[in-house]
């Protein structure tokens, strides 16, 4: 959720050329990736679902694209436990992206001082293939599949937004992750909601290279549905304090002793409620579909799922 809070907003609205339709290999052990041009240099990148159309580059493709930031407004530091050391120096800007040989388009790009991709150039949401649809496939789809829509929450949108025990939980799609993992927010309106349990035992989420967050593995209760979709492996972030207090393996964590947004026990006091529920569906769902199609017309992603 760090990249949709940072790029929000920031797509144009100019009118562009736009393919109907670009299917991709999405391969069962690996992530899908594709090339792009940007500013007559050739990168590669790896394809990314959870966040709106942008692309994030590590600092070395973005020197040699020659890129520079929007002036005054194109320079910030971020203060994030996602990030490798907490803290990271982002330069943005907008510029003509031309991706898997699609018609160019304009992408809101972002590149940081410390490595964002270790498997390519950066990372660029699906929004950011210039085509109405976009099929992410394995492959025919296994016997008994079926197909399951995902309402997004605008045409220019990559995330969902779902009721649970009186939060709204915005929800994304994350080929990276291997579990299903969420903030403490998340996790308790699951929990108010019926479907998990806390189990007590611990689990680790890499986000970007050199980054290891606490997780605390949550037990979905019998027949427990996410949006349709089963859950399978549901993670909840919790602080270094909650960690220590459940496993001595603390040390493997990176965040610091203080809570961040994302972990702060909810409680009555508002000012104590941290960060906006957010929810990713990871892996554990993922792996079991054959064909992710963002519909980019019908404000919908279609998972063709074999569950």
């Amino acid at each position: 959720m760090l990249l949709s809070a940072l790029v929000q907003g920031a797509a144009p609205a100019a009118a562009e050329k736009t393919a109907p339709a670009f299917e991709l290999a999405w391969p069962a052990e690996a992530q899908p990736r594709v090339p792009v041009v940007i500013k007559n240099t050739p990168l590669t990148v790896r394809v990314a679902l959870g966040f709106d159309k942008a692309m994030l580059l590590n600092g070395g493709p973005a020197a040699r694209a020659n890129l520079k930031a929007f002036p005054i407004l194109g320079k910030r530091t971020v203060k994030n436990p996602m990030i490798p050391g907490g803290e990271a120096v982002f330069r943005g800007n907008i510029y003509d992206v031309a991706a898997a040989g699609l018609p160019t388009t304009a992408v809101p790009t972002i590149w940081v001082d410390k490595p964002v991709a270790d498997d390519a150039d950066g990372v660029l949401s699906l929004l950011g293939l210039n085509a109405d649809k976009v099929v992410l496939s394995r492959g025919p789809a296994a016997a008994g599949s079926r197909v399951y829509a995902l309402n997004r929450k605008g045409k220019s949108d990559a995330l969902i937004k779902a009721q649970f025990g009186g939060e709204s939980v915005l929800v994304g799609l994350d080929l990276r992750a291997p579990d299903t993992v969420m903030n403490a927010r998340a996790a308790v309106a699951l929990e108010a909601a019926g479907v998990v349990k806390r189990s007590g035992t611990i689990a680790f989420w890499a986000p970007f290279p050199g980054v290891s967050l606490p997780l605390e593995r949550l037990t979905p209760v019998p027949g427990a549905k996410l949006l349709g979709l089963p859950l399978h492996l549901p993670t909840a972030r919790i602080s270094e304090a909650r960690l220590k207090a459940l496993d001595a393996r603390a040390k493997a964590g990176t965040s610091t002793a203080s809570d961040d947004a994302d972990t702060v026990t909810v409680t009555a006091t508002k000012a104590r409620k941290g960060a906006n529920p957010w929810l990713l569906i990871g892996r554990d769902v993922l792996d079991k579909c054959s064909r992710i199609e963002l519909d980019r017309p019908g404000k919908q992603w279609l998972l063709t799922c074999n569950f």
